[in-house]
């Protein structure tokens, strides 16, 4: 079979090789075999399948290393099962979908002799009425098997469908100063040794006042001795810089935020470290030194007296999230546009997606309803969607 230059990835192992001619080991990788993978699977398994609408498609392959002699048939398949084999290998919650939400097309595929890439079949979600907001579902299509004398590369055997719904919803617009407030609860949560809080915002505009910041929240007991919040433009930092201030020390975000965009804000603390995530993506980190929290009160925007115009925010805010404990990176990712109202560890969880009115619901069930002593100004135009 003549090989194909496309395959970078043996390419570099090759020249590596060659590189490195005093390793014996290395001759190995020099005489690779070729072999038959899904396509798209050779740096992550993980694809996102965006659904906008039902029905939506999504056409999967296989990719052969070298053009093929002979037709070869590949056999594709939808297998529940390897949704747990898949959260275990990278510490996931993924979830199946529903009996009916989906179907594949075809069950095989074939590989023409002179081609490397099979026939597609197509994956289709064809409703998305029994998928649970906040539940990441994925769907793994595998080869089951082949004919032909190439082995299948374990490695990439399972394209694993992230399916990605585009999600509308509904914020408040925090950017009047007569908003803000600082709301206690009626049951604080104590002794929290470890946590993650998260909340979504989005910037329709920078304060550019003397000094130029904007408080977005604040986390912690009432009496603020051991603060939790974040802002922009703090110390001498850009406007759009973010900065997560706590009791044992604080950290900029390396991002610089923009304007007219969403950003899910994740603050982890793990009982020794705090970790901040912008989008899922791990942005800055400081230490601490095993510090006990309590929460008892969100503030959104500045509250303090004399303060409400001179530190305003000019956004928006929703998905707020208090969690008592360190959630992994994988699980951020996987909650960027909602989370399970029943997921574990979730003390407090408010989408403020209700839409009107002045009371933000805990949809966890353990009763910290927020009815804002302030108006609410609602908001739900098309800036409003999330890719799950």
């Amino acid at each position: 079979m003549k090989k194909l230059n496309y395959k970078i990835w043996l390419i570099t192992a090759a020249v590596f090789c060659v590189i490195a001619v005093v390793v014996p080991a290395c001759q190995k990788y020099v005489d690779f075999k070729d072999v038959i993978l899904m396509t798209g699977t050779e740096n992550d398994p993980l694809v996102k399948f965006t659904v906008e609408n039902a029905p939506s498609s999504f056409s999967v392959s296989a990719t052969a290393t070298a053009k093929v002699e002979s037709d070869i048939t590949v056999n594709f398949a939808i297998d529940s099962s390897l949704v747990t084999k898949y959260n275990k290998e990278v510490n996931a919650n993924y979830f199946f979908p529903p009996e009916g939400s989906y179907e594949l097309s075809a069950a095989s595929g074939t590989i023409k002799a002179g081609t490397h890439i099979s026939e597609p079949v197509t994956v289709r979600i064809l409703s998305t009425a029994n998928l649970v907001d906040g539940k990441p579902y994925i769907i793994p299509v595998t080869i089951k098997s082949t004919t032909g004398s190439l082995d299948v590369l374990e490695t990439s055997r399972t394209i694993y469908l992230k399916v990605a719904r585009v999600i509308d919803f509904k914020s408040i617009d925090i950017s009047s100063p007569n908003f803000y407030a600082t709301y206690p609860f009626t049951e604080p949560y104590n002794n929290v040794t470890q946590y993650t809080f998260e909340i979504k915002c989005y910037i329709n505009d920078w304060h550019t006042g003397n000094p130029p910041i904007s408080r977005l929240c604040n986390w912690g007991p009432l009496d603020e001795s051991l603060p939790n919040l974040l802002r922009f433009g703090e110390a001498g930092s850009k406007v759009n810089q973010l900065q997560w201030v706590s009791s044992e020390g604080s950290v900029f975000s390396t991002t610089e935020f923009a304007t007219k965009t969403w950003y899910t804000i994740s603050c982890v603390y793990d009982g020794n470290s705090y970790k901040l995530y912008i989008n899922g993506k791990l942005d800055g980190s400081f230490e601490g030194a095993g510090r006990v929290y309590q929460f008892a009160m969100l503030e959104l925007g500045m509250s303090y007296s004399g303060y409400q115009t001179s530190q305003r925010f000019l956004g928006r805010t929703a998905e707020v999230r208090f969690w008592s404990r360190a959630l992994s990176m994988t699980e951020i990712q996987e909650g960027l546009c909602g989370v399970d109202a029943a997921a574990n560890g979730l003390v407090a969880y408010w989408k403020m997606n209700e839409g009107s009115g002045n009371t933000f619901f805990d949809r966890t069930g353990h009763g910290r309803d927020l009815t804002w002593p302030k108006a609410v100004l609602w908001n739900a135009d098309s800036d409003n969607k999330c890719a799950q």
